[in-house]
């Protein structure tokens, strides 16, 4: 009797695995059900596709629930920084201030979430860099950001651009405290990146990041200045 309820170690470790294994999987289940609609709208906003502004409200709210449910699967935090982006683009801060204050809140409690699942993620430190700006460009908090999303992704021509973007809108203080970071982005760009990309880029330059532009174009050399002085067809 007595060896026919022994269960060997080998037998009861293969239980407990399947289970944990069972029970995972089931918190997956259960979280691709939960978002399913989150990631569907968010899909039609990355191709284009017209989604009404009380349909983007009522789902960038439910954002909420990943950062609740403490989701860290990257197409569920993904499609969740599309949404809540997108409601804080959707908001006028001079029509209603309180609407926008609430988006801007809600995006950046949302990007943290997001960097707390994926702190590599260059896109998302640039993200928040954003949305802290808007909210109040505190120089030191901003510039730390930038620099991550620098260190994480310093070649992308993508990001870079989409930084300079960032960069051209940020106070002389912010570029002071990341002056590190602004010039490795500025060198980089113009050393490397397509050159029709770049000249459509920096087309137009702000006040503060001009005499910093001015001064890495000056060092990049002759052979990166007439690389871009060349024509774009089309």
């Amino acid at each position: 009797m007595l060896g026919a309820r022994y269960v060997s170690p080998t037998r009861f470790t293969f239980l407990i695995v399947a289970v944990i294994f069972t029970m995972l999987a089931g918190r997956e289940l259960y979280a691709s059900i939960r978002t399913a609609s989150i990631s569907i709208v968010a899909e039609r906003m990355e191709r284009g596709q017209t989604v009404p502004n009380d349909v983007a409200a009522r789902y960038a709210a439910r954002t909420i629930e990943v950062v609740d449910g403490r989701y860290c699967r990257s197409d569920i935090v993904a499609a969740g920084v599309t949404l809540v982006l997108a409601q804080l683009d959707r908001q006028n801060v001079n029509i209603n201030y309180d609407a926008w204050v609430a988006a801007a809140s809600d995006a950046r409690r949302y990007l943290q979430h997001a960097l707390s699942c994926m702190p590599t993620n260059s896109n998302f430190w640039l993200r928040l860099a954003a949305v802290q700006s808007a909210i109040a460009e505190e120089p030191l908090q901003v510039a730390g950001m930038m620099k991550r999303s620098v260190a994480l992704a310093p070649y992308d021509e993508s990001i870079i651009l989409t930084r300079f973007y960032f960069w051209n809108d940020f106070t002389h203080a912010t570029l002071s405290a990341a002056s590190s970071a602004v010039d490795s982005d500025l060198t980089t760009m113009l050393k490397r990146g397509d050159r029709c990309r770049v000249n459509a880029t920096i087309k137009a330059v702000s006040p503060q990041l001009r005499p910093v532009l001015d001064r890495v174009w000056a060092s990049v050399g002759e052979g990166a200045t007439a690389r871009l002085r060349q024509r774009c067809s089309g």
